[in-house]
């Protein structure tokens, strides 16, 4: 398949800046957030053992898959699908799969601009003043704080790509920092997480949906980064340390938030983390350094949110200032909209919805991949290093991601 020749499919000069950059982009999205919850509610430390069995078994060839498929098009999701569906010689209606992640790119830029200005009036509260509180509750500084962050993000995409790669490093650096420190002040709370020796079916169903939806799966922004690595690079390689790094920034996440779990378990979803985790953190550096992390992941997450949409609409001609207010108006339209209807509702609805029609697309990608496209042409990009590590992931892209995404979505009607 030829190669478009375009700036906007401008590769990444090193392959460990888009290493960088996609970790940033997981954290941003909120999901590690909720694992300490998830944790304390199914079976403590024995379900992070099962999270980490899980990426192992679904992150690592869903992450293969995107990579993949983002090789082979060299375009954007919805462009690039097109393409492979032509190259396979299939019905037009597994485009759906892709118009499904754009679908998800628009809500979760509400969803990730609500998260950032909920962390800054978070921070101005507990760092600055008591007026800053007083018009958080009357409900004007969530929506200043979420401008702010599309304003932010918008520079971010109007970069060079060069210094783009430069921002997402020192940002990713300024995050971990913040969660190391974090970590190390809440790792006298880790004992209190081993409540089980084993999971039930809900835990075990927590744990795939934690490992499937890992760094933004099915966002498009995988697919990205597999349209943007040099041909020499190895998915392979780069998608274990992915997800290998995935896993300790997970870590990381889970015992910074140690302490605040408790106060917080009787709480279900997104709100827990919206809600009950601030009200029992109190003033302490801790929790400053979490909200500074959760701020600046969010805001990086938005720009990289976005740019899949920006890319298909670089390809159909439109330039990039023009492509940016469209989106980020579009983005910051629908979170105003959400913010003013359902507040902290609203907003882990919404986180819930997306997550929900990201399962979906990537069991979509899945079989496409597994059953639809042509097998000569996912050995050729994958170039794995034997045949049989080949016939492993195809048969977890074939049936075992597709069930798992059905024994995940069952929980609705356990």
């Amino acid at each position: 398949m030829a190669t478009p020749s375009s700036p906007i499919h401008t590769p990444w000069s090193r392959p460990l800046l888009g290493l960088a950059s996609l970790s940033l982009f997981g954290l941003g999205l909120a999901q590690f957030w909720e694992l300490p919850l998830t944790a304390l509610r199914h079976g403590g430390l024995v379900f992070f053992g099962a999270f980490l069995a899980c990426l192992r078994v679904l992150a690592v060839p869903l992450r293969l898959l995107e990579l993949m498929l983002g090789r082979r098009s060299r375009r954007s999701p919805m462009d690039g699908m097109a393409a492979l569906t032509r190259e396979a010689d299939v019905g037009r209606g597994w485009r759906a799969t892709a118009w499904a992640s754009g679908l998800a790119d628009i809500l979760a830029l509400a969803g990730l601009a609500l998260l950032a200005g909920w962390g800054a009036s978070f921070l101005g509260h507990r760092l600055l003043s008591d007026a800053v509180q007083t018009a958080t509750a009357a409900g004007l500084v969530w929506p200043a704080g979420t401008g702010t962050a599309f304003i932010v993000a918008a520079g971010l995409a109007l970069l060079s790509p060069a210094r783009r790669e430069v921002a997402n490093v020192l940002a990713l650096l300024v995050v971990v920092l913040c969660l190391g420190i974090a970590a190390l002040m809440g790792a006298g709370s880790l004992a209190a997480y081993d409540v089980a020796t084993t999971l039930g079916a809900d835990g075990w169903r927590e744990a795939m949906r934690a490992a499937l939806l890992v760094g933004g799966g099915g966002l498009g922004v995988v697919w990205l980064t597999g349209m943007r690595l040099p041909k020499e690079v190895s998915l392979g390689q780069f998608t274990l340390g992915l997800v290998g790094l995935q896993a300790v920034l997970a870590g990381l996440v889970w015992m910074a938030l140690a302490p605040f779990a408790a106060g917080a378990a009787g709480v279900v979803g997104s709100s827990a983390v919206l809600e009950q985790i601030p009200s029992v953190m109190g003033e302490g550096l801790a929790p400053a350094l979490l909200f500074v992390a959760l701020g600046v992941a969010a805001v990086f997450a938005l720009a990289f949110a976005a740019e899949p949409l920006l890319t298909r609409l670089g390809e159909k001609g439109v330039s990039r200032l023009p492509a940016v207010v469209l989106v980020f108006i579009s983005g910051a339209a629908l979170a105003e909209i959400l913010w003013m209807g359902g507040r902290v509702e609203g907003v882990s609805f919404l986180l819930q919805a997306v997550r929900d029609l990201l399962l979906l697309v990537m069991a979509g990608f899945s079989v496409f991949a597994g059953w639809a496209m042509k097998i000569s042409h996912a050995r050729k990009e994958l170039n794995l290093p034997s045949e049989g590590i080949y016939n492993v992931w195809r048969g977890a892209v074939r049936l075992v991601i597709p069930l798992a995404v059905l024994f995940v979505l069952t929980g609705y009607v356990a």
